[in-house]
């Protein structure tokens, strides 16, 4: 932050005075970005995007996931194919997007979002990840998941223990790459 401070003063001021976010509160999205492997060397965007949102919410769950939206052309283009930036994407049906958010447990203290489903709905659940990611995995394509940017924390979550390095993507982090990348 003293780093950007010397070039930037102004935003520094209204992340720290103005918007009043603790060297903590943004420790901890930058955490949360590095966690998932999203570069956070466009520091400047980070900071931006936590002023402009600043008034909606101070969660750091909600941060970052405002933050990735605006890294999202950087972070998909991470993820797509060099050669024709076509991202090759499992899509997350609607029946799978509702069951984790009937399901969902946001801890108050701001940790990582979970899904509590029962045993049965769980092994359904892990069994069509792991089916699908197979397939992509066959076909010699990285496994992402493209989900909507309100469950995407719950899938990177819910996937992890079993599935470590799986990517989840949310649809706002595309939109925002606009026509730099290609959906399949």
């Amino acid at each position: 932050i003293e780093t950007v401070k010397d070039k930037n003063p102004v935003l520094v001021k209204e992340v720290m005075e103005t918007a009043q976010f603790t060297y903590g509160q943004i420790q901890k999205v930058l955490q949360n970005l590095l966690e998932e492997n999203v570069s956070i060397r466009d520091i400047v965007t980070i900071l931006e995007t936590l002023a402009n949102y600043a008034a909606i919410s101070k969660d750091p769950r909600d941060l970052t996931e405002k933050v990735r939206e605006a890294l999202g052309l950087q972070i998909c283009l991470q993820y797509a194919d060099s050669a024709d930036h076509k991202l090759r994407v499992i899509q997350l049906s609607e029946g799978f997007t509702s069951l984790l958010q009937t399901n969902a447990v946001f801890p108050p203290d701001g940790s990582k979002p979970q899904v509590a489903l029962d045993p049965v709905d769980r092994r359904k659940w892990i069994g069509a990840v792991s089916a699908c990611l197979a397939r992509v995995t066959e076909k010699g394509y990285q496994p992402i998941i493209l989900c909507t940017q309100a469950v995407r924390p719950l899938v990177k979550s819910s996937t992890e223990r079993e599935m470590p390095g799986i990517v989840v993507l949310s649809d706002m982090e595309v939109m925002a790459a606009g026509r730099n990348v290609l959906i399949e």
